[in-house]
């Protein structure tokens, strides 16, 4: 895959959230880093690096999904993380002599905001509690890959199935609405459970047949989330 360089669309200033990273800042500090951060528009398809690249930002997801994926040397791609929303990517251009070990790309259109390495470390230095949100972002990170890999080796594709589309599910407004998975092919899917679209599309197939999900158009609907729950546990 070629990475994309067609230049972003660049926005408005940036917006402190209060679910992100940024929001243990305070005001004097905001004042300050918000002319430094930069917010772009990207297209879906947008790599912002790849293997053996070093960049020097911290990337912040303000709207669309990304995903941080490797590929084997036959082409096939295992993604790690889908990231939605107020999630960071890139959080090792920290470090000066970090070299990436994977792609990071946009899987819609999205706006990404970044801080440039120097800002970054000026900002963790004046600010304990901010530091300790890093860290925990970087150790929860950690461990959901501990899992996603311990899934690979021990859970059938069943198993993984049901716990990536359990994992995806939108929160149901009210108790009584059924969780729903948007927008994802069985290609995606494929390559989050670290499986072939063939093999998902079967096991899809199979869920809709025992009435644990309903398919409409590229909508999942989480009929038996109980049951699915049973199956990612492996009792079912």
């Amino acid at each position: 895959m070629t990475q994309d360089h067609t230049q972003p669309a660049p926005l408005a200033a940036y917006t402190f959230a209060d679910d992100d990273i940024l929001r243990e800042l305070t005001a004097e500090q905001r004042v300050r880093l918000e002319p430094r951060i930069s917010v772009a528009s990207y297209a879906s398809g947008h790599i912002f690096y790849a293997p053996e690249e070093s960049h020097d930002r911290l990337y912040i997801v303000r709207s669309g999904r990304v995903r941080i994926y490797k590929l084997s040397p036959e082409g096939r791609a295992l993604t790690l993380l889908i990231l939605e929303p107020s999630s960071i990517f890139g959080e090792m251009a920290i470090n000066a002599d970090w070299v990436h070990d994977s792609f990071a790309e946009t899987m819609t259109d999205c706006t990404i905001a970044s801080i440039r390495r120097d800002d970054l470390r000026r900002v963790l230095s004046s600010n304990p509690a901010m530091t300790q949100r890093f860290r925990t972002i970087m150790g929860r990170r950690l461990r959901a890959l501990e899992h996603r890999l311990a899934d690979i080796a021990f859970k059938s594709v069943p198993q993984r199935l049901a716990t990536v589309l359990i994992n995806l599910a939108q929160p149901p407004a009210t108790p009584n609405d059924t969780p729903v998975v948007l927008r994802y092919t069985h290609q995606q899917l494929a390559e989050m459970i670290g499986s072939y679209r063939e093999t998902v599309t079967k096991a899809i197939g199979e869920f809709r047949e025992a009435g644990l999900i309903r398919v409409d158009d590229d909508v999942i609907y989480l009929t038996d989330i109980t049951r699915l729950r049973e199956l990612m546990a492996g009792r079912s």
